[in-house]
């Protein structure tokens, strides 16, 4: 019980810290829409305060999205809706979920995710904790990635990563609290997301061959 009461406020906490910039982005910019003219607001000066604005209500909004799932999932207060899904449209979804710019570089990511491959798991949930592991393998390193899945075990498996590449460290990214601050997606708490969603699926999250491999649950015959 102690130790859950640490965790929650540890993340608490650090959601908190960084909540205040985007905060202050977004009340700042809503500030100066306000003291415009009429004209001013339809002109690009007030485009640039919206889209400002947006991008910082955005990540606020995934950050609290993120740290609550989390805490739901840990505490079992938040019902996980198993179901049969083909495992390449989890991905092509999860693709769907990244920001514009990761969104638009996935193009020349090769998906070799086998038609037959499905997984007993919650859809939104499963899909929200791929875009974070596709996220932290894109941003650490140049070139584009490779997601490969295949039966393993009974499991559905997919491993994420660059072929060809010899690993320079872990894969797994360092704990939220030692990353570094502003994230611009509000993105920090995502792998954290996916290991507690995997984890909840009875399934596994690990370094191998230099990149990621994540199991889930077969789907049930």
């Amino acid at each position: 019980m102690q130790d859950d009461r640490k965790r929650r406020a540890k993340y608490l906490g650090f959601v908190a810290h960084e909540i205040k910039n985007p905060l202050s982005t977004a009340l700042w910019s809503a500030d100066l829409l306000k003291r415009l003219d009429t004209v001013e607001r339809a002109g690009p000066r007030a485009d640039k305060m919206m889209d400002a604005s947006l991008r910082a209500l955005r990540r606020m909004r995934r950050l609290v999205d993120d740290y609550f799932t989390i805490e739901r999932l840990a505490e079992r207060l938040l019902e996980i809706r198993r179901e049969d899904n083909p495992v390449r449209a989890l991905v092509d979804g999860a693709i769907g979920l990244l920001a514009e710019k990761e969104k638009g570089e996935a193009a020349a990511w090769t998906v070799d995710v086998p038609a037959e491959l499905r997984a007993d798991v919650d859809a939104e949930l499963t899909k929200r904790a791929l875009r974070a592991v596709f996220e932290h393998v894109a941003r650490a390193g140049p070139g584009p990635l490779t997601i490969f899945g295949k039966a393993n075990g009974g499991h559905a498996t997919l491993w994420i990563g660059r072929r060809g590449e010899k690993p320079t460290g872990s894969a797994l990214p360092l704990p939220p609290e030692e990353q570094p601050g502003g994230d611009a997606d509000g993105s920090v708490l995502g792998f954290l997301l996916a290991r507690t969603v995997v984890d909840a699926h009875e399934g596994k999250l690990e370094e191998r061959d230099g990149g990621i491999l994540l199991s889930l649950p077969p789907a049930k015959a």
